[in-house]
């Protein structure tokens, strides 16, 4: 006759409860049931384990709200638009309307005005705005808000030929990113306004680095040793204080938290700075770089 099969061997899903009266073991049965037997299925589903689940769960949750609350952000935030919508009604300077409403760094909530000196008495047009993350871990840490400041007339004299294109085509055009990189161009400034506080180290690697490969790529070994002096400039960055950089007629200005202005009669160091934010490879990123000209369109309005 044929073979009867063994039993159906089923592994039941335990929680093993201590303390009853005769200090012996015992069991409480789930109803769930699984046909395995391996050290893994049997202690699936039992009390200790639930517990370590719902444990881990809280854990990242109560992680997530630290991570919010200390200003990190996820890269989701990061897309969020700045808003230009709306310039305001405006003043009128030299038979144009600048802007008069300021431009809020929408993941930072940073506010910068309108318009602005920077490192010289001549007013400035703000012409966009951004912010600088630092992934970590996968989690983005809000670094500076920066805002750039330009001359207006100088400006729409530069950039004439790109009068009648909106902001979405000059985003992808290779050479109205050079007219922003070139050293001898209308005067730019850089305002970067720190969202935590930075060590001087940190500071130098991070302008160095970018700095180096450009400045070996226009004077060699030499240009080491101007981005050498750039740095040593540095130091202690508080959460609060600003970095300002401004390049005009091929000379590079940098003011430091309680420090004079220091300027750098370089065009190579002027465009390889300019470059970190506006070149074909931007250190801070593309929507950095596409983000800090959002108002160009302002520079045509009566």
């Amino acid at each position: 006759p044929p073979s009867v099969p063994p039993p159906f061997q089923e592994a039941t899903m335990r929680t093993a409860l201590l303390g009853d009266k005769d200090g012996e073991k015992t069991e409480t049965d789930y109803s769930f049931r699984v046909n395995c037997e391996c050290t893994f299925c049997e202690g699936f589903g039992t009390r200790p384990f639930l517990y370590g689940y719902v444990y881990g769960i809280l854990s990242l949750l109560v992680l997530y709200s630290l991570a919010w609350m200390l200003g990190l952000t996820g890269a989701a935030a990061a897309s969020s638009p700045a808003s230009t919508e709306n310039y305001g009604i405006g003043v009128v300077r030299g038979g144009y309307r600048w802007p008069s409403l300021p431009m809020i760094e929408p993941v930072s909530r940073t506010k910068f005005e309108p318009e602005g000196k920077g490192l010289q008495s001549e007013l400035n047009m703000l012409l966009g705005v951004a912010i600088r993350l630092k992934k970590v871990v996968g989690v983005n840490f809000k670094v500076y808000a920066v805002g750039l400041y330009i001359d207006p007339a100088a400006a729409r004299k530069a950039l004439k030929p790109y009068k009648d294109r909106n902001v979405e085509a000059l985003q992808k055009t290779p050479d109205f990113y050079e007219k922003l990189t070139n050293a001898y161009g209308f005067r730019r400034v850089l305002e970067l306004r720190f969202l935590r506080s930075v060590g001087h180290d940190k500071l130098r690697d991070t302008f160095q680095e970018g700095l180096a490969v450009r400045m070996r790529r226009l004077q060699g070994p030499k240009g080491d040793v101007l981005v050498n002096e750039l740095v040593s400039v540095f130091t202690d960055i508080k959460s609060g204080q600003k970095l300002i950089f401004a390049v005009d007629r091929g000379v590079l200005s940098v003011k430091v938290p309680g420090k004079a202005v220091v300027k750098f009669p370089s065009a190579d160091l002027a465009w390889a700075f300019m470059d970190l934010y506006f070149g074909k490879n931007p250190t801070v990123g593309t929507e950095v770089k596409e983000k800090l000209i959002e108002r160009v369109p302002a520079l045509w309005n009566k």
